[in-house]
């Protein structure tokens, strides 16, 4: 009974790890350029069942399983006008490049605000700096007249080389990652625009339904496990 108990364990451990991040997708529903997550599930280890006399009956029992990886769906999410002049959205591949004080980061989300710092209007995200094309904050005249121009684009060969920051942000993961700075034109940039959460609800309350039956199947393994347990200490008394 005790394989049972770990068995048991080890599904609503998993589960819970789901729903943590079923629950972060939908609580970022109205978030700005925001990529949903899945994560991706590996069995643990497998043993064989022995028969009465030691025998291989070509049987295996599982023990459960684990989370194995967390990956970033990057789905492009649907436009939205907001008709604010320091919003942008990107259409396509791309990422808006984000100076803070100890790295450049990467997001999706194009809720800019204009910030003076020492006497010069900044366009800033979160409190770093936006870059531009030629990888420099970019620096507002007093009448802020901005366009799309003047934001950089920067496209990864590869999304997988990015990771999750926080706060809507990506860092690069893998030392050999490469990216290049969009040309003008070659990427659509709206200015007046922001781009959806590519978070469908309806998918994820599905998701969480189901959920939610595993992790009460993996509860009544353990209930079961501990309840023939108590059966076998009784006999043993």
């Amino acid at each position: 009974m005790i394989k049972a108990y770990y068995t048991g364990a080890n599904g609503a451990a998993s589960n819970k790890s789901y729903l943590d991040v079923i629950s972060n997708n939908m609580a970022n529903i109205q978030t700005a350029g925001f990529k949903k997550s899945k994560p991706e599930f590996s069995d643990l280890i497998y043993t064989n069942i022995r028969g009465t006399e030691g025998a291989n009956t070509g049987l295996k029992s599982g023990s459960g399983s684990k989370l194995g990886k967390v990956d970033v769906i990057f789905g492009q999410g649907a436009p939205f006008r907001t008709g604010v002049q320091t919003d942008f959205a990107i259409t396509g591949d791309g990422f808006f490049a984000i100076q803070f004080e100890d790295e450049n980061l990467f997001t999706r989300g194009g809720s800019f605000e204009v910030i003076n710092v020492d006497d010069e209007n900044y366009l800033m995200y979160q409190g770093g700096y936006v870059l531009n094309n030629e990888e420099e904050p970019i620096v507002l005249e007093d009448n802020y007249n901005l366009s799309n121009e003047d934001i950089g684009v920067f496209i990864f060969d590869n999304n997988s080389d990015l990771q999750q920051a926080g706060n809507n942000l990506y860092r690069m993961s893998n030392e050999d990652g490469e990216f290049s700075i969009a040309e003008t034109g070659e990427t659509k940039i709206l200015q007046g625009f922001l781009e959806a959460s590519n978070v469908e609800v309806s998918e994820e309350m599905v998701k969480l339904i189901q959920i939610q039956r595993a992790f009460q199947l993996n509860s009544n393994i353990i209930q079961t496990a501990d309840q023939i347990e108590q059966v076998i200490n009784s006999l043993r008394g």
